[in-house]
């Protein structure tokens, strides 16, 4: 319950969270959220029953919600236009990376001093970190003093005009108007939808069930268990870092459409078929074919992380980037935080074999998605519709001020 609280407060930070980094900028932004999300750690180490325990994760997941939508802005203003993919995937590698190196060093500072201290420590270190950023990061690179003139021509290069720095300041109600005529207005808006809300169940199937079924199935032991997925979640590690360098390599020889089209199907159609075979060898008992086959289907599925997030990034009009992406990411992770009611129905009422491959229909669902709405034709409508949004708020924005002078 715990989990399933701090999942859904997550999820629904998404959404303002997105539009509070519009507002405030990448800097000041993440220097609020990263700092409530370390301090809420160090207060788990005093929590003393059930709702002190919810408050205090309730406020991490506050704090952890928008951390995503930050780094698309970050993707939108700070990359160049063939990195776009690499920034974004290699910032968001720590997803899958983090809970491996939190298993391994979580278990040693535990055993050590402790699992109150160990909250601490973690705490005290995104604080830190959290001052790093707020020294040395800026909202865009022209602010920096550390990005120098050729650095500066390489990030701007070839971007369009609109798309080269996010310096719009929208009003809420434009923002939030803009963004929600973008995501439920246009073809192309409702194919990323629809590939947003199957991830999420992709992706939360991997993350928290893989080890019971690794458990129910193969192990039997909560060691056993938490060592096999965690060396199938290292395909996830990689199939990251991996998507992000094809996706920008596609990007070079194809246009963007078609290049997110190739980023996004083919590796899915591979996870699916991986998926699908490991409920032959899962029903069978076989560890070692199994495991192989979610490693592989868990790098094909990952992969697709430098494709279907950036189309997110893609379709915002100048200066909703991060809230376009918050309302995405966060239906994702609602889809995701209610998963746990269809598979856990499934892993009680039928097996766990069935309850994990049950995925393979939401990775029809994203396929369906990119082949049926996210099309050339559809992308430039959804552009086009954009820009006369944005102006038309723009003008509407200049005449009330005009009046009000």
């Amino acid at each position: 319950m715990v989990l399933f609280i701090w999942g859904l407060v997550y999820a629904i930070m998404n959404f303002p969270g997105g539009w509070i980094t519009d507002k405030l900028g990448l800097r000041k932004a993440m220097t609020i959220m990263f700092g409530i999300w370390s301090t809420f750690t160090i207060l788990t180490s005093v929590t003393f029953n059930f709702l002190s325990m919810v408050i205090v994760r309730a406020f991490m997941g506050a704090g952890e919600g928008p951390v995503w939508p930050i780094n698309s802005k970050i993707t939108k203003n700070w990359s160049s236009r063939f990195d776009e993919s690499k920034t974004f995937t290699f910032a968001g590698v720590g997803q899958s990376f983090g809970p491996i190196v939190g298993l391994v060093a979580g278990a040693a500072i535990y055993a050590a001093i402790g699992w109150k201290l160990t909250f601490v420590v973690f705490g005290a270190l995104g604080l830190v970190l959290t001052a790093v950023w707020y020294i040395f990061m800026r909202d865009l690179p022209s602010e920096n003093k550390y990005v120098n003139e050729s650095e500066l021509e390489y990030i701007e290069e070839g971007k369009p005009k609109s798309a080269n720095i996010e310096t719009k300041k929208l009003s809420a109600a434009s923002s939030w108007r803009i963004t929600a005529k973008i995501v439920f207005g246009t073809q192309a808006g409702w194919g990323i939808l629809l590939t947003y809300l199957a991830y999420g169940y992709m992706l939360y199937s991997f993350l928290y069930y893989l080890p019971p079924l690794m458990f129910a199935t193969f192990a039997h032991t909560v060691s056993s268990s938490a060592i096999y997925s965690a060396l199938i979640d290292v395909g996830l590690v990689i199939g990251f870092i991996t998507g992000g360098l094809v996706n920008d390599y596609l990007v070079k020889r194809y246009n963007k459409v078609t290049a997110r089209r190739m980023g996004g199907v083919l590796p899915m159609i591979g996870a699916l078929i991986m998926v699908g075979l490991s409920y032959f060898t899962g029903s069978a008992h076989e560890l070692v074919p199994t495991a192989v086959l979610l490693a592989v289907a868990a790098f094909f599925m990952q992969s697709t992380s430098g494709s279907y997030s950036l189309n997110a990034v893609d379709i915002a009009p100048s200066g909703t980037s991060a809230t376009v992406y918050g309302v995405y990411n966060g239906l994702l992770n609602l889809v995701g935080a209610f998963s746990a009611i269809i598979e856990g129905y499934l892993f009680i009422h039928a097996s766990p074999e069935i309850a994990f491959t049950s995925m393979t229909l939401f990775m029809a669902m994203f396929i369906g998605g990119y082949i049926g709405l996210i099309r050339k034709s559809t992308w430039q409508k959804a552009l086009d519709y954009g820009s006369r949004l944005l102006d038309s708020e723009t003008q509407q924005s200049k005449e009330m001020e005009n009046n009000v002078r």
